[in-house]
């Protein structure tokens, strides 16, 4: 009998840096990933291992100069081309994920997973088209298996497509009834009063044989309370709020702590000196939306979005991802105490001139782009002084409406602090406290959008707006109903146009609300 064949020194280094990465021995994991690659440097696994355990020590420059190294080896196959786009979208270099997508050989790929994991990539990438496409394809590759069905109804949401939405949601949880991400995105979408009835027990229902503790838990306690909160079932609804809310706070607690650190820290760096901008002039115009999440900046980046010489770049961590570059850290969020601490001798004109250069392959020849990313407050001092030409639009609306809107929405992966009222109405002082603070050091850089005057009056603050940011006012601005993408928690309502009924959902339920109510008056003045 022949001997089996020794490893080869590359096999040997592969088995090493495993065995060294599931000890967390990142240093030691990276040395041998990196050795691959000095030798093999197309070996596209070991890049993106590389690439992994660099992050893990913080690396972040030479991690992502592995990914992107990873990213020009096409072409690949199917199931490693979703490795090397996971780890682009994770360095938020959405432009050369969509251009890999774009370019792959995928004609003969039926695998539904590989074709829905690319899709609900390109997505996030702001590709929804391009998912619309991929997505098509998995539901017929794969009929049976509710996960396309539930990524199409995903993105047909997104798109405005009502209809074909609801009708992939409601297949989904035919296919599987205990998929509780579908039942709570269906929650959010309008029916007829009957529908809506037999919806809530089919919930109810479901989260009865939930796991306790478990994310299903949670987004069926969310999803109830909205099919109760939309029948005016409210004390129902409140319970069942309560009981999603003690599950994520349970799943990703929020330090308190920390956030008070980090807003210390931008406070006591970003003087009025330290905002000061650079000096350069810009083709491309950012148009930067910031606020409380579901104060109604989605509305308004619609309304921007109408302008013929405006393209609405969405909800991304783009100019974070500038900062990590800047500073060799990948950001908790929108920026944390680390990057913070780094950008006191940080390259601002690189930063900004980085920022322009993607922001120009996303502008599709228009010289404006919005950037719609609620907590870049934290990074407005940076904002304007990396990007002197920019607008950052701070949309304020009613501190309890704001508040209980937080409460009452599943966030996934951001907001930890909205579920308990003290956490929320906590951060909401030292975001207010924050706002002021940039208003002090850089007076006209922001303009405050009030929710219920744009609701209101329309046309009179859209116009406002408009002139801020150096634009004719345009009436098509004011159809905010009209098709393109919406891939934020307000994709559905926003269809609806500009509505004036939206304020004051909280009132049925101030009894339970009394510790964020009383909390919010005590910061009146």
């Amino acid at each position: 009998m022949a001997s089996p064949t020794p490893p080869t020194r590359q096999q040997r280094l592969w088995q090493r840096g495993n065995a060294h990465a599931a000890q967390l021995q990142w240093q030691q994991a990276a040395d041998c990933f990196r050795a691959i690659v000095a030798h093999a440097p197309d070996h596209v696994p070991a890049l993106l291992k590389a690439s992994d355990t660099l992050l893990r020590l913080d690396h972040y420059r030479d991690a992502r100069s592995h990914a992107l190294r990873a990213g020009e080896q096409a072409p690949y196959l199917p199931r490693m081309l979703v490795e090397v786009c996971q780890r682009l979208r994770m360095f938020n270099e959405t432009r050369r994920l969509r251009d890999i997508v774009g370019d792959a050989s995928l004609e003969d790929c039926d695998d539904a997973d590989v074709l829905t994991e690319l899709a609900s990539l390109l997505s996030s990438a702001g590709d929804h088209a391009g998912a619309r496409s991929l997505i098509d394809r998995a539901v017929l590759a794969a009929p049976a298996n509710p996960k396309p069905h539930y990524m199409r109804g995903v993105i047909a949401l997104f798109q405005g497509d009502m209809a074909c939405a609801r009708q992939d949601l409601e297949l989904c949880v035919r296919l599987a009834p205990g998929f509780a991400q579908a039942h709570w995105v269906l929650s959010g979408l309008d029916r007829s009063e009957g529908d809506r009835q037999d919806d809530t027990e089919r919930v109810r229902t479901n989260l009865s044989r939930a796991s306790p503790g478990t994310l299903a838990e949670a987004y069926l306690a969310f999803a109830l309370h909205n099919e109760l909160h939309a029948s005016g079932r409210h004390e129902e609804a409140w319970q069942a709020l309560l009981r999603g809310c003690s599950v994520k706070r349970r799943l990703g607690r929020h330090d308190p702590r920390r956030v008070e650190a980090l807003f210390a820290k931008v406070r006591s760096l970003c003087t009025a000196e330290f905002v000061r901008p650079v000096v350069r002039d810009d083709d491309v115009t950012p148009i930067f939306i910031i606020g409380m999440h579901r104060s109604g900046t989605t509305l308004l980046e619609r309304i921007l979005a109408g302008h013929s010489q405006v393209t609405d770049g969405g909800e991304t961590y783009g100019f974070t991802a500038q900062l990590d570059i800047a500073v060799d850290h990948k950001t908790s969020g929108a920026l944390d105490v680390v990057t913070a601490d780094r950008l006191a001798d940080a390259d601002f004109e690189a930063i900004g001139r980085s920022f322009i250069e993607e922001l120009r392959a996303h502008a599709a020849g228009r010289p404006f782009v919005t950037e719609k990313l609620p907590p870049n407050l934290v990074n407005a001092g940076f904002i304007a002084k990396a990007l002197p030409n920019a607008r950052i639009l701070h949309m304020v609306r009613d501190p309890r409406d704001t508040c209980f809107s937080n409460l009452r929405t599943y966030f996934n992966r951001t907001a930890a602090y909205s579920y308990d009222q003290l956490e929320l109405t906590d951060y909401y002082r030292q975001y207010r406290d924050l706002m002021r603070h940039w208003h002090a050091v850089m007076p006209g850089r922001i303009l405050d959008v009030d929710y219920d005057e744009l609701v209101a009056h329309p046309e009179a603050t859209a116009s406002k707006v408009l002139a801020f940011c150096g634009l004719p006012f345009e009436p098509g601005t004011l159809s905010v109903g009209r098709q393109g993408a919406v891939a934020t928690a307000s994709s559905a309502y926003v269809r609806s146009g500009i509505l004036r009924n939206r304020g004051a959902a909280w009132k049925p339920y101030a009894d339970h609300l009394r510790p964020m109510l009383d909390a919010l008056k005590d910061m009146e003045g």
